[in-house]
């Protein structure tokens, strides 16, 4: 479920900059006017609907987020180092790392480690969309050695005590209709 829900938000990220993007803006006219912005579009691109750019079909070049996430990646000696559990998006889009797990067996003793997306060299099996191989130039030692990657958590509240809550308190509560009942 998780590795499902981060793939959808990936692919929903990584479709952001298409509906960024707009027609190059014409050279003025003699006039002095600007004419309006055409919007430009190729089938295997996007496609314009109301002002907003949509992608329709997936590049040679893109990755697809499913694809990535639990893919195996490969050292430089071509040794298994470990598998990609998460990706890392900005607010702008853009992949920022790939997280990798790294050591352990079955996923005890493991530690996620952050790569930098630009770090990893991904190459597609001849005439598919499946992955044929994901490897970066770091040994599995040297990302044993690496420090561990912290996912954010946002500061917890605390409560302190009982009845610090209105249940708690012995306080009256409004009905759920927002007035209350005159009183006989």
């Amino acid at each position: 479920m998780k590795r499902t829900l981060t793939a959808a938000a990936l692919a929903t990220v990584l479709a952001m900059p298409a509906f960024a993007q707009s027609a190059p803006s014409a050279t003025p006219p003699a006039g002095g006017t600007t004419p309006p912005a055409a919007t430009t579009t190729t089938p295997s691109t996007g496609a314009a609907t109301g002002g907003q750019t949509f992608v329709t079909s997936q590049q040679s070049t893109d990755w697809r987020g499913s694809k990535l996430i639990g893919a195996s990646v490969y050292g430089p000696d071509n040794a298994s180092i470990g598998e990609i559990n998460d990706v890392v998006i900005a607010p702008n889009g853009k992949i920022n790392a790939v997280v990798v797990g790294v050591g352990g067996f079955l996923g005890v003793g493991q530690k996620d480690v952050a790569l930098p997306f630009e770090g990893i060299s991904v190459t597609r099996k001849p005439d598919s969309a499946a992955i044929d191989k994901i490897t970066v130039s770091y040994t599995k030692d040297q990302l044993k050695e690496a420090p561990t990657f912290a996912y954010y958590e946002p500061a917890s509240r605390s409560t302190t005590g009982a009845g610090s809550g209105a249940m708690g308190s012995g306080s009256a509560t409004k009905p759920m209709g927002g007035t209350t009942a005159p009183k006989p």
